[in-house]
């Protein structure tokens, strides 16, 4: 009986954790300033627990790392729609490029938030991301 007490308490204490859905999409220019430019784009779905941090990386090296936790309003009910994003942009050669820990970004699900990064007129790093309830 104590076992399957046991057992029990941990599943429910697994299924009582809300995850978030991410829909990233990493884009890539290069070249901008010459009147042309290479461009590349990655788009990924994650699923990740509050706080959960997930890496989306392209084959050129580019990538991002992001978090995600839902911020609960004190004049709403129920699940929250308002979810906190953390995260940081890394160029080709790995190195960080762009941050949003401190400030994080706010965002309702569904709504989706452009960060950019540009490096003069050489290249463009931006990150899209769209939270969504899963």
């Amino acid at each position: 009986m104590k076992i399957f007490l046991i057992v029990f308490i941990a599943l429910w204490t697994q299924v009582a954790e809300a995850k978030i859905g991410l829909k990233v999409s990493l884009l890539y220019r290069k070249g901008i300033g010459q009147g042309f430019f290479l461009s590349t784009e990655y788009h990924s779905n994650e699923s990740v627990y509050e706080n959960e941090r997930v890496t989306v990386r392209m084959s050129n090296g580019v990538s991002a790392k992001i978090s995600a936790q839902f911020v609960q309003s004190v004049h709403d009910y129920g699940p929250s729609a308002f979810v906190r994003l953390r995260g940081e942009m890394f160029d080709p050669a790995g190195k960080v490029v762009k941050s949003f820990m401190e400030p994080p970004i706010d965002v309702y699900l569904g709504q989706t938030k452009s960060i950019v990064h540009a490096n003069g007129d050489e290249e463009q790093i931006e990150v899209l991301i769209t939270p969504e309830s899963i």
